[in-house]
């Protein structure tokens, strides 16, 4: 999908990539970020947000919660992680990374509230009174008070499966209510997800979904009651091309993730967004099997095919594999992607670095996560290698210590 934006937007990435693989600094199965290309673009989308009033919070899910990317990133003035759920919240504070957002898209689970409240997020969402509860019991032992907002839904609105939850619009004002009754937490906003969706019919055409439309209802009837909301909080498809737009509706709160990267969908049908493609999936031919050629699998994605768009590239130099783009077979179905299917496989050699381009889910993978910064310098660094857990490792891919790597991650964050 991104594969072509890529080689127009970012070449040195790839360059980069084939050499540290075939050098054996990074291993196939390896999604390898540039952080240069994230600064610049959390410079953008900083930028953007504080011209138009709003906040941010940063979505670490998509690159695997990697503290070099969120350390990146804030520096650039963008804000708090979010923790879609509890494994977020954990791994950013094993390295010390303030949680702006917690809660959504999981509740903490009850026995795990008091952990995650005594990391002192901005704002915890919740999706039925008994959360609300967990978290006064909670906040009340800590001797704190802990802002919370509630996701709304009506009927009409959008889901992706399994990801439903929240009030129902009609039940605000009870809710509202009965949260206002609790000593410990203070309900301060509304959220939903997904707030902003692409028009299948053009895929360049971001649109309001009508959760937006039931949070902002939720919002005025809040208002109405007295309650000081200080969030709408609009998640989903955030760039510096879909901001002015959430603002213009009444937004306070947005939450980039792809758009860090410049992996949202726009930019695979726009080459003129500020925001460029900031990483590349590594990985290696394993063998073939009739006109077939098999790649290293892992972190292999099913996402849309661009078409025109070479679906990898091949090779065991930059020089080589820039003029060989091959198919992937995207299409072929598995339950565990052992492999990437690649055709025609008489242009693929065993040891080959295969190089794809697509929008991923990086939690989602069992693949490493390697950093490179200073590429726009001509200076490329690697540093410390992850694993899909966000456990560092050293050269032998055996665990080291999280403290370890500190250091390192605030002499990136300073450059």
């Amino acid at each position: 999908m991104f594969m072509q934006r890529l080689i127009d937007r970012n070449p040195d990435l790839l360059r980069a990539a084939i050499d540290f693989h075939q050098s054996g600094r990074i291993p196939a199965n390896t999604f390898l970020i540039d952080l240069d290309a994230i600064g610049a673009n959390a410079r953008v989308l900083s930028a953007t947000a504080e011209e138009l009033g709003l906040k941010t919070y940063i979505m670490t899910k998509q690159f695997a919660r990697n503290p070099f990317v969120s350390r990146v990133a804030r520096a650039a003035g963008l804000g708090g992680v979010v923790a879609v759920d509890i494994n977020c919240a954990l791994m950013a504070r094993r390295y010390g990374i303030p949680v702006g957002h917690m809660g959504h898209l999981n509740q903490i689970p009850r026995n795990q509230i008091p952990a995650a409240v005594a990391m002192r997020p901005e704002v915890m969402t919740v999706y039925n009174i008994e959360h609300a509860q967990w978290i006064d019991g909670a906040a009340s032992g800590a001797g704190i008070i802990q802002d919370v907002m509630i996701r709304v839904s009506s009927p009409g609105d959008i889901f992706f499966d399994g990801q439903e939850g929240g009030f129902q619009e009609g039940e605000v004002a009870q809710v509202a209510g009965a949260i206002g009754k609790l000593t410990n937490v203070r309900l301060v906003g509304v959220t939903a997800f997904p707030c902003v969706r692409y028009n299948p019919n053009r895929g360049d055409k971001a649109e309001p979904t009508p959760n937006l439309h039931t949070i902002l209802r939720a919002a005025d009837t809040l208002r109405g009651m007295g309650i000081d909301v200080q969030q709408i909080n609009t998640p989903g498809n955030t760039a510096s091309d879909t901001m002015p737009m959430l603002a213009g509706y009444g937004a306070t709160h947005v939450e980039p993730g792809n758009g860090i990267s410049g992996t949202t969908p726009n930019h695979a049908y726009r080459d003129d967004l500020p925001e460029i493609p900031a990483y590349v999936y590594v990985t290696e031919i394993s063998h073939h099997v009739g006109a077939r050629a098999y790649a290293y699998g892992g972190g292999v994605y099913h996402d849309m095919h661009m078409p025109g768009s070479p679906g990898a590239l091949v090779g065991p130099t930059w020089e080589a594999a820039r003029e060989n783009g091959v198919e992937y077979r995207h299409e072929i179905k598995q339950v565990i992607d052992y492999h990437a299917v690649l055709e025609p496989g008489d242009r693929c050699r065993p040891g080959d670095t295969v190089l794809l381009g697509y929008r991923t889910q990086m939690q989602m993978t069992r693949s490493f996560i390697a950093c490179v910064s200073g590429l726009s310098k001509g200076v490329p660094q690697l540093h410390t290698l992850f694993d899909w857990a966000c456990t560092p490792l050293d050269a032998n891919l055996e665990p080291l210590s999280p403290a370890s790597v500190r250091e390192e991650l605030s002499q990136v964050a300073a450059e």
